[in-house]
């Protein structure tokens, strides 16, 4: 069977999965990493182990994508309060 991810595709992996998620605010895929911990927790609870491992070991890529989501929107909201519009009269 051959390797899907090699460094050839790895580019247009990346920019299909930006362009799939470039609508989503940042503060929603953070939510969503904390729900997959809260669901790990809860299916851990209840005896299924291995469900809870596959979703609890996606919290952390969910948590990175959203915080570099909302990296990028404090950069431009310090970038225009730094930079105001003058505004014309």
């Amino acid at each position: 069977m051959e390797n899907l991810i090699n460094q050839e595709n790895l580019e247009d992996i990346r920019e299909l999965i930006e362009n799939k998620i470039k609508d989503i605010p940042g503060e929603l895929i953070l939510a969503g990493a904390l729900g997959s911990i809260i669901l790990s927790s809860y299916l851990n609870k209840t005896g299924h182990t291995h469900a809870a491992s596959i979703i609890g070991s996606l919290a952390v890529p969910i948590a990175g994508i959203g915080l570099a989501k909302y990296k990028d929107v404090l950069k431009s909201g310090i970038a225009s309060f730094e930079n105001p519009e003058q505004e014309v009269s």
